[in-house]
């Protein structure tokens, strides 16, 4: 895809950011399907899922689009097999943010308040690496005292795209 990187780079910045001094989200955009892309890099594709352990990606089938330069290309790969490469890519993530997540479980994590979900009876937040968190809290305050608020929450449950939880006191 004429990255203006090569690997080892890449590869060194993921390092740089998990070295940091508190824990950061690393996510990514992954392509699937580019016009040429072979079976071997499409594994390549899955081996960085693997060793980099995104907290979460956004993928996609290639597609054409108007003015690009891929789309001079003649090397196109099948829709079926652009479809079974993302659902790959995409289980693959799920499992790696189901296990992220279950590795919360019993923490104490700080989230800003976002809202309530009036019907289930919860709060709704982020922790600063953009987690989803719905929480239960026994306090009297309402949306307008509790919403901007941070607040520590013990993660209770981990599921592939949020976590539940109830407010320390």
């Amino acid at each position: 895809m004429q990255r203006l990187y090569p690997r080892d780079q890449y590869m060194e910045r993921i390092s740089w950011m998990k070295s940091a001094r508190r824990p950061i989200a690393i996510t990514s955009d992954i392509i699937v399907g580019f016009p040429g892309e072979t079976e071997k890099e499409f594994e390549e594709t899955l081996g960085l899922l693997d060793e980099i352990q995104y907290d979460g990606i956004f993928s996609f089938k290639y597609s054409q689009r108007p003015n690009t330069a891929a789309l001079q290309l003649t090397d196109h790969i099948p829709e079926e097999e652009k479809s079974r490469r993302l659902t790959i890519v995409q289980e693959k993530q799920r499992a790696i943010q189901i296990c992220q997540n279950a590795a919360l479980i019993d923490t104490v994590e700080e989230f800003n308040v976002e809202g309530r979900h009036e019907s289930l009876g919860l709060w709704t937040g982020r922790t600063s690496r953009n987690r989803t968190l719905n929480f239960s809290h026994a306090g009297p305050e309402t949306p307008e005292q509790m919403i901007g608020k941070y607040v520590n929450v013990r993660v209770t449950r981990g599921g592939p795209n949020s976590l539940a939880g109830e407010t320390v006191i």
